[in-house]
């Protein structure tokens, strides 16, 4: 990826900045506003309001419609540089826009980016809802510790699935699997990568964390949008290139590209 960096940032660069400002909308830093009150002991009767606005989808309010065109672009951004690094790594090259074979794997790209984010919210909705059950606790500030705890926990739990699948589209548009038979043989691919698995499955709510509590600090100088950015740049270039490298680890064959730079 670093070595090919600046052939890939011009492609992830608008959906990164289309889901910033997504999220500079919504503020997801709510949470550690949340973690906040918590600590400083500012829990009140309304946690539950709070929960929801904070993890729900309600946190998106009125502009829900920035948030999906930001998925739609995300998912057109990882079509594009799913079959470009595909093409490169089988060949050692690569067409600047290769258009044709984007629009082929798009629609099954944005199904699973849809996939993945309804699953997230109705995990986090399912952690909230939580909230109500146990509210014979009658302490508000244990409820949402609990809460907090799970969430943590649900993270770690979808982070881990999505691992087990980080390798269906290299299966479905290298090895031409079906599209249920490419999950299923990366799922038992990747189970055998225990490492890796609870390495990223750990590291990712934390890198997270971190993330967020950037943006909490930077928030008054209208500066937690360069953050948001920095990190799903980040984030939507490196997942497609590891996918590809996991892949090639296991499965994909000697790989063409070892020793060039992209398009030289």
């Amino acid at each position: 990826m670093f070595r090919n960096l600046l052939h890939l940032l011009y492609i992830t660069l608008p959906a990164a900045a289309l889901m910033a400002f997504a999220a500079y909308l919504y503020k997801p830093s709510a949470e550690i506003d949340l973690f906040v009150a918590l600590v400083t002991g500012k829990i009140g009767e309304d946690y539950t309001q709070l929960l929801l606005q904070s993890f729900t989808v309600l946190r998106y309010g009125k502009y829900w419609w920035v948030f999906v065109i930001a998925v739609v672009a995300l998912a057109l951004a990882s079509a594009i540089l799913l079959a470009k690094i595909d093409r490169h790594m089988r060949t050692g090259q690569m067409s600047v826009l290769p258009m044709k074979r984007t629009s082929a794997i798009f629609p099954f790209v944005l199904l699973y980016v849809v996939a993945c984010i309804v699953a997230s919210e109705l995990s986090t909705l399912v952690a909230v809802g939580l909230s109500f059950l146990i509210h014979f606790i009658g302490n508000a500030s244990a409820i949402v510790a609990i809460v907090l705890a799970l969430m943590a926990l649900i993270r770690v739990f979808t982070t881990y699935v999505f691992m087990l699948l980080a390798l269906t589209f290299p299966l479905k548009f290298s090895e031409n699997y079906l599209f249920n038979r490419a999950m299923s043989y990366s799922a038992r691919l990747m189970f055998r990568k225990k490492r890796i698995l609870w390495s990223v499955a750990v590291c990712y709510p934390l890198l997270r964390v971190i993330v967020l509590s950037s943006a909490y600090l930077l928030a008054p100088y209208k500066l937690d949008i360069l953050v948001y950015a920095a990190a799903f740049l980040l984030a939507f270039t490196y997942v497609p290139c590891l996918s590809y490298k996991l892949y090639y680890d296991d499965v994909g064959g000697e790989r063409r590209d070892v020793g060039r730079i992209m398009f030289g």
